[in-house]
Parts: C-alpha cells; structure tokens; sequence
C-alpha cells in the first residue's frame, strides 16, 4: 500500500504553509508520482498494484491548490547559496529540467540553479534506506521532502528484489523533479540479506577481499572484481561502497575484517587500485572507504584509532590511498577515525580539516569528491550531536556526508547547515565547492543516461551455474594450509582412513565434497553450539563417543565460539589416538590457541556461506590443491652462452594461499607450508621469451644474446586450472 496518508498531509502542509509556488510543485510532484508509476508497472509487471486512492489524493491535492491559490503567502527569507540564487528558472515546469533533444543537455550546476537552499544542501546527503524490500513510509517522508545526492540499499533478499527497488526509488519523482541523477549505492558484500533455511538467499556468495589477499594473485583480483562489477550492474545499482583501503589491525586481540586486503600495504595498494579501476571499467562508480587508515584498529563502542607514527604513514596506512589517486579515482570516503598521529584537534578524521584539507587536499592532491561519516554512528554519538558533527565536517572539507539511516535526523542537518550558511558560520563558497564537485562527479559518469535495470538480468545472477563455478575456481586459490605436522595431509586411503568430520559450520558440505575423493566419511555436526557460543561438554563426549575407530578427524570452526572449548575438543579426540585437521573459517585471530591440532587449514568464508567454499577446501584437503606461482621478488641473473637451471619447484606451492594477515608468531603474514606440489600438478610450460619453450619440471636454458628477457611459467593442476605468472632473467 502506498502511504497516501502521509503525502497528503504533506500537500496539505504545502497548500496551507508554503507558498503558491511551493504548493504548485507539491501537485506537479504527485503528477509525476502517478506517471512513473505507470512506467514502472509496465517495465515491472511484478511490482506492486498502484493503490486507487492514491489518484484521489492526487485530485484532492489539485483541490486545495486552487482554494489556496486566490492568497499565496510570501516566500519565507531563504540564505543564498552563491551557485545560483532561486530565481525564474524555479517556475519553469519540472519537465523542462529534464535533458533536452539532440544533444541540448543542461550541465547538472545549470539544473542546481533551480532548486531553493534546502534543496540543493540535500544533494550534499548520503544516506542509508531502512525500508526492505522497498522504501518504507520514513523513506519516502524523507525522499520526497529532501531529494539527497544518493541513497545506499543495505539489505535484500534476491537479485531481482534489488531491482524493484531501484525501479520504485527511480519511479519516484526524484530525478524527475529535479533533473539531478541519484547515486544509487550498496556494500555488495552486506547487500545479501540474513536468511535461514526456509528462505534461502538466492545470491552468489562472493569471495571476501581476505580471500583475495589469501590468493596474492592479480588474476584473481580481476577476476572477482569484473564479477562484482557484473552483479551490481546487472541489479541497476551505479556505485559501489569498497573496497576498505585499510590495512588488518595492528592492535593485539583485535578481530579484523574479512573486508580487508591483509597487513601489507603494498599488495592492498596493488590490488585496491586493479579493483576500483576494472569496476569503474565496469561502469561502476567505487568508493574506497576509510581514509586515512588504521578503521581496524576499534574496541567496543569508541572509534578506531589511527597508531601509525607519522613519519611512516607514507609507507604504510597513506600508501593504498595515495596509489588510487594517482590512478584518478574521483571519490574517497574519510572514516570516524581518531588520528592522534597526525595532530591537530581531537576530532575524528571525518571531522577534520588537518586530515580533509591539509592532508588530503593539499598534500595528497586530491580534487575529487569527499565523503565523511557515518554522521549518526555510535563513535560520533556518544560525544556530538550529529546534526553539529556534519556541520563541522562540511566546514571541515567534507563534500558529501554520510548517514547510516535517512529520516528526522537528515532533514534536521539540513536545516542546520542553512542556518550556519546564514549565519555565516560555513562560508557560501564552502558549499559552493562541495556542490560543484558533487555535480562534475555525476556528469563525469553519465549517470543521467543509465537505463533502467531489467529483472531478466537479475534472474541471471541467481541461476547461471557459470558464476557459482568461478568463485569456486577463485575460492580454491585462497585456501591456506599453515600448519601441517607428520604430513597428515594430504589426506588418502592408505594413512588417513577412517575419516570423520564434526564442527560448528558447513559439515554437511565438506563430507559430501569429501566423499567425491573418499569412499565413506562420517560426520556429527555440532548443532547446539550456534546457539549457545560454544562447544558443551556433552557435546564433546557424544563425539568422541560417535567417531570412535576414526584415524583422523576433520574439525570446522570459527572465531566466534568459546576458543577454551574448540581446544577441549581438540584434546579430546587426540586423547582417542585420532589425528586432528582443524579447518578455520574467517578471520583467522583465534589461530594461534588452536595450534594443538596436527594441521590447520584456512577458508576465508562467511560461517554462514560455506557451500562453495567447502568444496575448495575438499580439493586441498586430499591433496587436489591449485598450484600457485611465487612472485619474484628479484630478477634472475644468467651469463649468455651459459646453460641456467630453471626449476618450477622451486616457485610454486601447492596450495597456493598464503596467510594475509600477521595474528602473532608463528602465524604471521606470508605464511603458507606447502605440501609436495607434484600431487597436483598435471602439465607445466616455460617460455623463455626467446623463441625458446620447454614442458619440463627441472629445464635447463642457454640464452645466446645479452638482455632482458621476460620468462613465463604456465602450471596447470588436476582439475584443469592453470596458472600463469612472468618474471624476468637478465642476462650479462
């Protein structure tokens, strides 16, 4: 049901309240309102029926119109935003706003022209939808009162429901009323909403940026950029919130992010900018988020704290940031970080202008857009009101800010910042700049020529078994092995037999992957555990009870159980004569106290989306692992007319992740035990780049002519995946 009773009040409010004008546009809105929600009943025959007294609200909004039009009241005194003061344009009939044909096109600054003080301060609005699966009754309130520059979508349940809701948002008189395109955003990775086993999600679930980072390979960071690139496209959104240029945690007993691209700030610049550039290649506009670092580094309800000293921000936490604008990105999100490293006031980044302005403006040289927030999150809370922290943060250098909920609070800012304009507290060409900048950002990406999304599109993404396979291919170079005593893995039928599995997530899964290697495996998943945040003791004895006469025993955990009761658990099944392979699912922290387990293995998954990723872990398990080609961290120096030894043992491992993040030693970033990678190698292919090949494990090479030559090493493993990485030989 459309909530005609709160529009009406509002044309009521307009009629009564406002101005001749402001009345005027309320009834032209509604016009629009009904016109594109025919449009959009007809390109979505599945959206929902238009409620027939919304039509009668409409007609009884045109009523009063004409009964309070004999006496318009004044305008009320507005303060002047200096782009353009509200003038005749303002009068002109929305549908003149629009593009005009052949090519005629108004800028986005000549369409700002016409919007009133209020108006124009909510495009400098980012905020963040409640309603699901469409808009709710605050939603609208707020949407159709103050138009913002962009909405973020956080949860839905499907593809296609994602694009109704993009549908209703851009059916709305929104973009029509005031010409300026929305930009029309999510988190892909927080987009899949909760389920359970009755209503399952219908998303594919992605690899994590952890994942990518486990993997150290540029072709995997294509590879699931082009496919995140593909699924917002094809749901109609046209940004993306990510990825987090942050680096892991620096502080002990700190649980990171699976959204994160490890510990070493050369390899997040390196595949940060490939991401940001193949989406926005894409047609995807990114948003890299948390400058200027150190958003890992949070306890409980206060903010996170920047810690790196600042004569090493270069090199460590600015680096990923500086990398990105160098590349051009044009956008950069500045978190509620506390940043006493680099002085100032003791405000939070977002709040800044040593961080917006000196740091990032002058000394970065960035000229793109700034978003600063959440305005509203619990950090700022706890110490400002919200409505004077966006105040402070648009005087500090914030172009857009960001909320984490549209609403009451919203509008309140806006009023706000009008009221510092008119006070002059925020200088008018303060604001001035953030418009500008906002407007070149949407012209430069055309988003006012984007076509509507198509539910075929969206179906696509949920059925196509083309997707499901490429995460798993990409899944499977991420897996990580970081411990492995006596080689009990790989796991076979001669040492390893019987095989059981127990554990607090995905069993299931990874018995029916493993019994596609191995005849019978047993399992005993651990039900109780999700509901009760640890491993009971009757638990414990039930397992050892079931799984007696097993030689070795497969454990899934995760972080975020009773760590003292996953060890109990450990030393029980040892205590029964049986070899222990934890597998650990998510950000591995807990690592360390479960290093009494005879190997660990590591699966950079959500706990509550393992499917795909349990079949990755299978394949490693029993010795299917994909082979990962080293990179060279030096050139290879060789004498021309002199035979050099080329040896792909030497530069592969099997499996192919490696630790991305540094947890305490032993366990620290780069740290991968591989076993003996012939038991996955099925064909290799050297190119010497010479003229010269060769298909041989251990290839020797005489190059005849001094140079530089670029070698390139092609493994494939037994599930047909192949590898390829170059490095270079110099020869004297």
């Amino acid at each position: 049901m459309r909530f005609w009773i709160l529009d009406f009040g509002f044309w009521i409010l307009a009629c009564f309240r406002a101005s001749w004008r402001e009345a005027e546009v309320a009834v032209r809105n509604a016009a629009k309102y009904v016109k594109a929600d025919d449009e959009r009943h007809r390109v979505n025959p599945k959206s929902e029926i238009r409620n027939p007294k919304f039509l009668a609200t409409f007609y009884a909004a045109s009523f009063l119109l004409a009964v309070c039009g004999a006496a318009p009241c004044a305008d009320a005194q507005q303060p002047n935003i200096g782009l353009a003061p509200k003038e005749a344009a303002k009068e002109k009939p929305a549908d003149e706003t629009k593009t005009d044909e052949a090519g005629a096109e108004r800028s986005l600054v000549d369409r700002l022209q016409a919007l009133d003080v209020r108006e124009r301060l909510a495009q400098l609005m980012l905020v963040t939808l409640e309603g699901s699966p469409g808009p709710n009754s605050s939603d609208r309130d707020f949407l159709l009162r103050y138009t913002p520059g962009g909405v973020i979508i956080p949860r839905v349940l499907k593809p296609v429901t994602a694009v109704d809701y993009i549908t209703r948002l851009r059916g709305m008189p929104l973009e029509a009323a005031t010409g300026i395109p929305l930009l029309i955003g999510t988190n892909l990775y927080s987009l899949p909403k909760p389920t359970n086993d009755l209503m399952p999600t219908t998303f594919v679930p992605m690899p994590t940026l952890m994942a990518v980072a486990a993997a150290n390979d540029p072709d995997v960071t294509q590879r699931l950029s082009v496919l995140v690139a593909g699924h917002l496209k094809a749901m109609g959104f046209n940004f993306h919130l990510g990825p987090a240029l942050t680096l892991a945690p620096s502080l002990p007993e700190i649980k990171g992010s699976l959204e994160c691209l490890g510990s070493d700030p050369r390899f997040v610049a390196e595949s940060g900018t490939a991401i940001l550039k193949t989406l926005e290649d894409n047609g995807i506009l990114a948003l890299p988020m948390g400058f200027p670092g150190g958003g890992a580094n949070k306890q409980g309800q206060g903010p996170p704290v920047l810690l790196t000293p600042s004569a090493q921000l270069d090199a460590q936490d600015l680096l990923p940031y500086k990398r990105a604008i160098e590349q051009g990105t044009s956008i950069i999100h500045v978190g509620n970080i506390l940043v006493p490293t680099l002085g100032g006031d003791d405000v939070p980044a977002s709040m800044s202008a040593v961080v917006m302005r000196d740091l990032l403006r002058e000394r970065l040289g960035f000229e793109g857009v700034i978003v600063a927030g959440p305005m509203d999150a619990q950090e700022i809370a706890l110490k400002y009101d919200p409505s004077v922290a966006a105040e402070t943060a648009l005087a500090a250098g914030a172009d857009m800010l960001l909320w984490n909920q549209a609403g009451r609070r919203v509008m309140r800012t806006v009023d706000v910042i009008a009221a510092a304009i008119a006070d002059r507290r925020i200088p008018q060409e303060t604001v001035d700049a953030a418009l500008g900048r906002v407007m070149r950002l949407k012209q430069d990406e055309n988003l006012a020529g984007r076509p509507m999304p198509v539910v075929k599109e969206a179906e696509a993404l949920s059925k196509k078994r083309d997707y499901p396979d490429e995460v798993y291919e990409l899944e499977r170079r991420s897996i990580t092995l970081v411990q492995n005593r006596n080689n009990v893995l790989p796991l076979n039928k001669a040492k390893s037999m019987p095989v059981g599995v127990t554990g607090v997530a995905g069993v299931d899964a990874l018995k029916a992957a493993l019994e596609k290697y191995l005849k019978h495996v047993s399992s005993q998943e651990i039900a109780t555990a999700k509901h009760g945040g640890e491993i009971f003791d009757f638990e414990i004895d039930r397992i050892t009870k079931h799984i007696m006469g097993m030689r070795t025993v497969v454990v899934v955990l995760t972080p975020n159980m009773r760590v003292s009761s996953q060890t109990r658990l450990i030393s029980a099944l040892q205590g029964r004569g049986i070899a222990v392979v934890v597998v650990l699912l998510g950000y591995p922290d807990t690592l360390p106290k479960l290093s009494g387990a005879e190997a660990i293995v590591l699966s950079y998954c959500k706990p509550e989306q393992t499917e795909i990723s349990m079949r990755a872990v299978a394949d490693v398990l029993v010795g299917q692992a994909p082979v990962g080609v080293l990179p060279m961290l030096y050139e290879i120096k060789a004498t021309a007319g002199t035979p050099a030894t080329f040896s792909v043992l030497d530069i592969v491992r099997a499996p192919a992740g490696m630790l991305p993040v540094t947890v305490e030693p032993p366990y620290v970033a780069g740290l991968a035990v591989p076993y003996d990678p012939t038991f996955s190698l099925t064909k290799t292919f050297w190119d010497f780049g010479d003229g010269a090949k060769s298909k041989e494990l251990r290839a020797e090479h005489t190059f005849n002519s001094p140079g530089r030559y670029p070698v390139t090493l092609t493994v494939q493993d037994k599930k047909k995946h192949s590898t390829t990485r170059t490095f270079y030989a110099v020869v004297e």
